[in-house]
């Protein structure tokens, strides 16, 4: 059996340990439930499955961690174009980007893989999103329930296009932008915004590119959001109090991208 630590947050070390999960088998053999169905293929039987797991401390402290876990389940890289990588080290590679870089994401707390009976293993914990709740589960109260006022929508739309803009003043093109990846904690007086699903998130010097492409997804699912919603986000997307024909020209070209692909 060959294991590789690839990450361990200091702060949990002992928690884990003291709680029988500070080895790669212990969290392997929970018994947990999944939030979904979960994913197969890239791989020879691949598959890989997210559960949430929670427990109480020596000291009944209550501590909630999102547990990954995959077998067998890769991504080529351009190091690695043949075998390829377990996609947990490309999400926990993002991780830490995104930390460098100051963009608001997930927080990991353990990273491992082990090769075991012709397996490739890997796991991923990331501390739970305690009082967030995705983008996707807000629109969807906003369309069977009566919208919020005018202004928690807009600090709604803020929050979100800060975050993107953000993101790809760094550089970087997220791939997978859907409302169920941004996730957000709305208080009386500011909203906090993180994202996560990261294994895709890319490095693009176009600069216009990575822009079109991450708005057309994150705007094609969120038909709930009217214009005076995506000012707001645009507004905070440029950091500006107004738009401009820089502004206006970038969502010409999302809108003209929803039509294409809605035509196709």
């Amino acid at each position: 059996m060959n294991e590789t630590l690839i990450y361990l947050d200091p702060e949990w070390k002992n928690i884990l340990e003291d709680n029988n999960l500070g080895t790669f088998e212990q969290l392997w053999q929970l018994k947990l439930t999944s939030v979904d169905e979960g994913n197969v293929g890239r791989g020879k039987n691949g598959w890989s499955k997210v559960c949430i797991f929670s427990f109480e401390d020596d000291k009944q402290l209550q501590h909630t961690v999102v547990i990954k876990r995959q077998s067998n389940y890769r991504s080529h890289t351009l190091r690695h174009p043949l075998i390829g990588v377990p996609t947990f080290l490309k999400e926990m590679e993002s991780i830490r980007r995104y930390e460098q870089a100051g963009i608001p994401a997930l927080k990991a707390v353990y990273c491992a893989t082990r090769k075991i009976n012709g397996e490739l293993q890997a796991i991923l914990v990331t501390e739970f999103l305690s009082g967030y709740q995705p983008l996707e589960h807000i629109l969807k109260n906003w369309q069977e329930q009566d919208r919020p006022a005018r202004q928690d929508c807009a600090a709604i739309a803020k929050a979100c296009g800060s975050l993107v803009g953000t993101l790809h003043e760094q550089g970087l093109e997220h791939r997978c932008l859907f409302p169920k990846h941004l996730f957000l904690r709305v208080n009386k007086d500011r909203v906090d915004a993180r994202l996560i699903d990261l294994e895709k998130t890319r490095w693009r010097p176009r600069f216009e590119a990575r822009r079109v492409r991450d708005l057309t997804a994150l705007a094609r699912r969120s038909k709930q959001v009217t214009n005076r919603d995506r000012i707001y986000f645009l507004r905070a997307y440029f950091r500006i109090s107004k738009l401009d024909a820089h502004a206006k020209s970038l969502w010409c070209q999302v809108a003209k991208r929803i039509d294409k692909k809605r035509r196709s």
